[in-house]
């Protein structure tokens, strides 16, 4: 078996945040947040994985801060942990 480091899986998407993708006071939707850290997640898992993955549970999201149109959204997510048929998928958002 070929061991890997979190670095191996490691992926971070940019975005800007468009006015599509906000609510009535202009902030961005927490769900396209989520889908957003979803994408982001799935990738570094398939890149630990060379599989095909799901995602099967959410442990903790907290938005502490809004985030306003035009912003610049930057999504780090990287495998933190492997099991037998499962992974956790750690997620940083700035």
């Amino acid at each position: 078996m070929i061991t890997k480091k979190p670095s191996d899986s490691k992926t971070v998407l940019t975005d800007l945040v468009l006015p599509s993708e906000t609510n009535s006071i202009n902030t961005l939707f927490g769900g396209e947040l989520l889908a957003r850290m979803d994408r982001a997640a799935s990738i570094a898992a398939q890149r630990h994985s060379e599989q095909i993955v799901v995602t099967a549970s959410v442990n903790h999201v907290a938005f502490n801060h809004s985030i306003p149109i035009g912003s610049i959204v930057t999504i780090e997510a990287k495998v933190s942990r492997v099991f037998n048929t499962s992974m956790e998928v750690y997620l940083d958002v700035w």
